[in-house]
């Protein structure tokens, strides 16, 4: 007897370029033991390279693509859908938002909100069409970020307070059932011996055996703020003069394509130069599990200076604690004025390379 089916909506599946796309290879791998039977539902493409276990149900997200993959999904006898939101995994593209329009009212729906409350309008007449949004919201009708799939859907998960802090104030007589559900970590934990861990990559990056090494961990992106990194780590070889800075992480994602990506890094790689630590910062590109994990234990910290702070729904922070490293990373713009620990981790203001 099959277990319930539940189709896990990641719009392009590439968990080398997408956290999310990650996030949700790792869930149908939980879900299995369970007796759930998680059916992963993406483009055409994507699903052929992921192979077994993934149903292209469209070849794109635009509207008439996510009607496409509506009804592909009725064809799929699911018990229920799940979308993971987020707009870099759907291409930039808010269309899927409407997919509740093409499903039967009987699915239930469940929506990951991965990323939320960061929409902002554009132009003179944003505040006009920020007025509109919440007029929309207030009565239930739609979502300013995820259209319809908010609004309709029989439960929202969060990853984070602050995401279900904003569903509540724009919802304030409607709203969803929702539910907070913290984001595990992107790298399976793996042992080992530390201590030949610390030898090894600093005999590989060519550096001495005492050598301090700072590491950053996740996809390079222009608002983590990875310059300023680059410039604080060259400030600290007045104290420590063979300190390393280890970038690991690919540049290329679905926010961030390929020719920008590769932009990304040659402006880092000029910071570098001209900081003149060029020969201390060193980028490893996507890496495995396995290798991530061991970069993390023989770090000494782990940075994470993002523009608009670092919630503890970031997978790439909750991997570094996991690895037993001391953490720094940004607060959210506000909240600390000078140097503060809280969680384990030490937070500090953002675009402050002191």
């Amino acid at each position: 007897m099959s277990g319930t089916r539940v189709g896990l909506v990641c719009g392009y599946l590439d968990p080398t370029r997408d956290g999310v796309a990650d996030y949700t290879r790792r869930l149908t791998v939980h879900l299995r033991p369970t007796g759930l039977e998680p059916v992963v539902v993406t483009t055409y493409e994507w699903a052929g390279a992921a192979g077994e276990g993934a149903v292209g149900v469209t070849e794109r997200w635009d509207v008439r693509g996510v009607a496409a993959a509506a009804r592909a999904l009725r064809r799929l006898h699911l018990d229920l859908v799940h979308v993971q939101f987020a707009p870099s995994v759907f291409g930039s593209s808010r269309a899927v938002g409407l997919l509740p329009l093409f499903l039967p009212r009987r699915m239930p729906l469940i929506v990951t909100l991965h990323e939320y409350g960061v929409w902002s309008g554009h132009g003179r007449a944003r505040r006009v069409r920020s007025a509109l949004w919440s007029a929309a919201e207030r009565r239930g009708y739609a979502d300013r970020e995820s259209l319809l799939l908010a609004p309709r859907a029989a439960c929202l998960l969060g990853p984070s307070p602050e995401h279900l802090d904003v569903l509540r104030a724009r919802f304030p007589r409607h709203a969803p059932v929702t539910l907070e559900v913290p984001v595990g970590l992107n790298v399976e934990v793996a042992t080992g011996d530390q201590a030949q861990a610390r030898a090894d990559v600093r005999r590989e990056l060519g550096a001495a055996p005492d050598a301090p090494l700072v590491v950053f961990f996740g996809f390079l992106h222009p608002e983590k703020a990875l310059d300023r990194l680059i410039a604080a780590v060259a400030d600290l070889r007045v104290l420590r003069p063979g300190v390393q800075l280890l970038l690991i992480g690919g540049a290329q994602s679905h926010s961030v394509p390929s020719v920008a990506a590769h932009r990304l890094r040659r402006e880092l790689e000029q910071v570098a130069a001209a900081c003149g630590v060029q020969d201390k910062v060193h980028f490893t590109g996507y890496l495995p599990d396995a290798a991530v994990f061991r970069l993390l234990q023989a770090a000494d910290a782990a940075a994470f200076p993002f523009n608009a702070g670092v919630t503890r729904k970031s997978s790439s922070l909750l991997a570094a604690l996991a690895a037993g490293v001391p953490v720094v990373a940004t607060a959210p713009p506000g909240q600390v004025r000078a140097p503060t620990e809280a969680d384990g981790v030490l937070r500090v203001p953002p675009r402050d390379t002191a």
